[in-house]
């Protein structure tokens, strides 16, 4: 098993970095807070599936700051020819995929669900021993640092067992051993429950044979009534067929006396119809003659009314015009008030225009530039062109005094400034003063230059003041264009309004005109309200006419209905009345052959008859329902009988259960696991007291004692002396507990490990050891142990571990 490398993307404080891993040991180093743990911490979370709150306590503490989603993915080889690569992100709909190399490329492995994907790693990493990787991991594969010492320094026995047994995987044997407990006490309240079961339903039994009689006695009655109740039916059947031909001779009659009924009434309301019917033809021969009365007078009204018809569209015609008149009229007042308003803006405006003008005028002759100021603007260039030779020529000067400087300097040491050595020529000698009257000269034509700058300031400053005014000017000048324009376009505007004074006037003119016209056509309904007023008079007068005429009128166009429907409630009435004469002379036949005194006697025979034969049924019913109740019973206590049998052998098998239990409680589940841990003890102690021997350098023996407690024994005063726990020292505490953690790792079978800092508390001399024997354990040094691992991930600041390292891992 070898771990070939890790990526890490936005994990912590590692936004994109990728590491490789060699066979055997890797020391991780770095300052603190650089992100070491987090890479071991990493591989937990992507190879062991340790939940990253374990880790941070806040899973969004595990993703590098300001990202939202981060991923870490872990290359292995768990044999010679196969490579794999575990992958798992962080962050909302986290996925843990695993993936086998073919070829250059990984493949997916088709996962239902994380269990899945723990499962297969675990048969890769050849952990499968019942629990899942991350407690694996964070109990003796990598545990973390504040968790190293752990359960080693649990001051309390019982939770110390308690831990390491889980840790060797032995705590199932205890734990059965008091879940059993709940089993047997299960099993033997099992066992009381169906005694007492048992005996109940014996009690039940008991009565059983009673039950048996009762069922004989009820079979008897109930043959006994079936007897009875045979003859009272052959009786019943007899009286109903007599009470049947009763009952047919009375409904003929009934029927017969209810059809006499309905035609005496049908005669009633025949003859009320008649009148009513008469009276309607009456009143529709006198509507004929008033129709006759008022004809003339409706014939007059329906004359009016056209007429009025006519009048009235007259009368609409001539308010349109009216309205036509008001509206030219108004038109022509608002033509008239807009023409005046308009000559009135037209004329002020023409008055502000040529104010305008002229200001115009005045203020460009007020802007032509000085002579002296425009000649002063036009040396700017030149000025600044002298300006610049001149600084050049300075800058030049400089350069060269800054070189016969430093010649000078280099000559006084003796150095040729040229070649940067001694100089032969002038060895031993004292230098000629060569220099002085160069610098008198530079400095004399520096000062000229310097004066010439000077002058040449104040006169391109000068220049500039006059370019200002100019700009200045040029500015203006542009604004007043703008105005100029702006006054032409209102010019045009004004040119424009004018032209439009015509128009108005025109339009004025015409409204007048038209205006006019309308008023001459209203002459023609001078006396159209008299006419109104004579129509609707004369109208009024012939309405009551019209009034009788239409009221009458539907009355008098119904007589021939009228008629004819009186005829034939006279042709009904006489039909009724044949009717009548034929059902009384039935309703005498068959009231001579009934009689109601016999029908009723029969009607009483069979009431009684039917009475008995319901007592009988009733009686004959409750029979059944106790016979069914008296064999359902019976079938139930001999099912109560069967059940008692069946429970009598559930006991037996119960406490043939229970004496199992027990003995497998005390023989077995209290003996194993405390074997196993012993077994354990003396197997890890031994390969740990070899690698604490090469730690400490000293003639002590590390034993791991009983509930696990860490013992180191020596020799005092020839006498074994033996200290736990609080009477060892941290750097012994810590030599004994990397040792012991070193030989379970090596028991359980793990062949990558993972050390946080494990030199805590060691001195130095310590330290060095503690390396001596984790190389000394990588190369299977047989007074150590054999080689067991194959990769070992340490995190330390120890140089010490420089020596023996396969491989520095340096975080910067």
């Amino acid at each position: 098993m070898q771990i070939i490398s890790i990526q890490l993307k936005n994990i912590k404080s590692h936004r994109d970095k990728e590491f490789v891993f060699a066979p055997g040991i890797n020391v991780l180093s770095g300052p603190n807070g650089i992100g070491k743990s987090t890479i071991y911490e990493s591989v937990g979370y992507a190879l062991f599936g340790v939940d990253a709150r374990d880790f941070v306590g806040n899973i969004e503490r595990f993703v590098t700051i300001g990202e939202k989603r981060g991923e870490v993915k872990v290359v292995f080889q768990p044999g010679v020819d196969e490579t794999y690569r575990a992958s798992r992100t962080v962050g909302t709909n986290s996925k843990w995929l695993l993936a086998k190399k073919i070829g250059e490329d990984f493949e997916v492995e088709d996962h239902a669900n994380a269990e899945e994907t723990q499962a297969r790693i675990k048969e890769l990493l050849g952990l499968d021993n019942g629990r899942s990787l991350a407690d694996q991991f964070k109990l003796v594969i990598g545990p973390f640092q504040n968790d190293f010492l752990g359960p080693f320094v649990i001051k309390q026995p019982v939770k110390r067992q308690e831990a390491f047994d889980e840790i060797l995987g032995i705590d199932a044997w205890r734990k059965t051993y008091k879940g059993s407990r709940s089993l047997l006490d299960a099993v033997t309240h099992k066992i009381e429950l169906i005694a007492a079961e048992v005996e109940a339903k014996q009690e039940q039994l008991e009565v059983l044979p009673e039950k048996k009689q009762e069922l004989k006695d009820v079979k008897a009655a109930r043959k006994d009534h079936g007897g009875k109740l045979k003859s009272e039916q052959v009786a019943h059947d007899k009286v109903s067929g007599q009470l049947q031909q009763f009952d047919q001779q009375k409904e003929e009659l009934d029927k017969v006396r209810s059809a006499l009924e309905k035609t005496r009434e049908s005669i009633k309301l025949g003859k009320e119809h008649i009148g009513s019917q008469s009276t309607l033809v009456t009143q529709a021969e006198e509507a004929i003659k008033l129709l006759e009365k008022h004809r003339p007078g409706k014939e007059v009204f329906e004359k009016v009314e056209a007429l009025l018809k006519q009048l009235r569209e007259r009368e609409q015609q001539r308010r349109v015009i009216e309205q036509e008149v008001e509206t030219l009229g108004r038109n022509a007042f608002r033509l008239t008030e807009s023409f005046e308003h308009e000559t009135k803006e037209i004329n002020q405006n023409r008055l502000d225009l040529d104010s305008d003008k002229q200001k115009l005028d005045q203020e460009r002759q007020s802007l032509q530039p000085d002579p002296e100021v425009a000649a002063e603007a036009a040396k700017l260039e030149v000025l600044r062109t002298q300006l610049e030779e001149v600084r050049t020529a300075r800058n030049k000067l400089d350069g060269s005094l800054s070189g016969l400087t430093e010649g000078r300097d280099k000559l006084a040491e003796g150095v040729c400034p040229f070649f940067q050595e001694p100089c032969q020529n002038i060895a031993g000698k004292e230098p000629r003063d060569v220099f002085s009257e160069r610098f008198a000269a530079i400095d004399e034509q520096g000062q000229k230059y310097d004066q010439q700058i000077t002058d040449l300031r104040v006169t391109a400053t000068n220049a500039e003041q006059a370019q200002k005014k100019l700009d200045a000017i040029k500015v203006r000048s542009v604004a007043l264009d703008r105005q100029v324009e702006a006054f032409d376009v209102r010019q045009r505007k004004l040119t424009e309004r004018s032209n439009g004074l015509e128009k108005l006037v025109a339009s004025k003119a015409e409204a007048e005109t038209k205006a006019l016209a309308r008023k001459k056509a209203l002459d023609a309904f001078a006396a159209l309200d008299e006419e109104i007023k004579q129509a609707e008079q004369k109208r009024v007068d012939h309405q009551q006419d019209r009034d009788e005429y239409n009221r009458n009128q539907q009355a008098a166009e119904d007589l021939p209905n009228r008629r004819e429907l009186l005829d034939k409630y006279q042709t009904r009435m006489a039909s009724l009345e044949k009717a009548q004469q034929d059902q009384n002379a039935e309703e005498l036949r068959l009231a001579k052959s009934y009689s109601a005194e016999q029908h009723q006697a029969l009607k009483l025979q069979q009431d009684r008859l039917q009475d008995s034969i319901a007592t009988l049924k009733e009686q004959l019913n409750t029979f059944e329902r106790d016979q069914l109740r008296l064999e359902g019973e019976i079938a139930q206590l001999k099912k109560v009988k069967e059940e008692i049998d069946k429970r009598i052998a559930e006991k037996k098998t119960f406490e043939e259960k229970k004496a199992l239990v027990t003995f497998l409680r005390n023989r077995v589940f209290r003996n194993v696991s405390e074997q196993l841990s012993e077994r354990f003890r003396e197997e890890i102690s031994q390969r740990a007291h070899s690698i604490y021997r090469i730690i400490a350098e000293i003639d002590e023996e590390l034993y791991w004692g009983e509930n696990y407690q860490v013992v180191l024994r020596d020799m005092v005063d020839g006498k074994i002396r033996e200290r736990t726990d609080d009477q060892l020292s941290g750097g012994q505490t810590m030599s004994a507990v990397v040792a012991l953690r070193l030989a379970l790792l090596q028991t359980i079978g793990a062949r990558i490990a993972f050390f946080d800092e494990p030199t805590s508390n060691l001195d130095a001399t310590r330290r060095e050891n503690l390396a001596h024997a984790f190389r000394a354990i990588d190369v299977g040094k047989e007074e150590v142990t054999e080689h067991w691992y194959d990769q070992l991930f340490l995190i330390s600041h120890d140089v010490a571990f420089t020596e023996v390292t396969d491989q520095i891992l340096t975080l910067e």
